[in-house]
């Protein structure tokens, strides 16, 4: 499963530098998803991962932080599956509501995140 954390973490990477580099692009791909994605079919895939990362996490030496990840990434898919989508709706638009300082940060977060489960296998 160690392949697993290797491939999300080349993910959060090229994610991260995207939210970076392309702060205007990636605000549209996020509003696209905001308003035309099925939600249903994000929430099954988001809990795919969280269980992917759950199982991997046994792989790295710092079980708990994989761990946590992996049942936050969980209860954010059943939330996405299952919660009303006018109320997953209205969270995914107040997420969207931040400064392009801050989807740059979030990019900073993921690529430090990525660095650090790298250096964790």
């Amino acid at each position: 499963m160690a392949w697993f954390l290797y491939l999300l973490c080349f993910v959060w990477v090229a994610v991260g530098a995207f939210y970076i580099l392309y702060t205007s692009r990636a605000r549209e791909l996020l509003d696209w998803f905001a308003e035309d994605a099925n939600l249903k079919v994000w929430g099954g895939g988001i809990i795919l991962v969280g269980v992917l990362i759950l199982v991997s996490s046994f792989w790295s030496q710092i079980v708990w932080f994989l761990f946590l990840l992996g049942l936050l990434a969980t209860a954010k898919g059943v939330f996405f599956l299952f919660g009303p989508e006018d109320t997953v709706k209205a969270l995914i638009r107040s997420w969207l509501q931040v400064s392009d300082n801050a989807i740059r940060l979030w990019g900073i977060i993921a690529i430090v995140a990525a660095m650090a489960i790298l250096s964790w296998i």
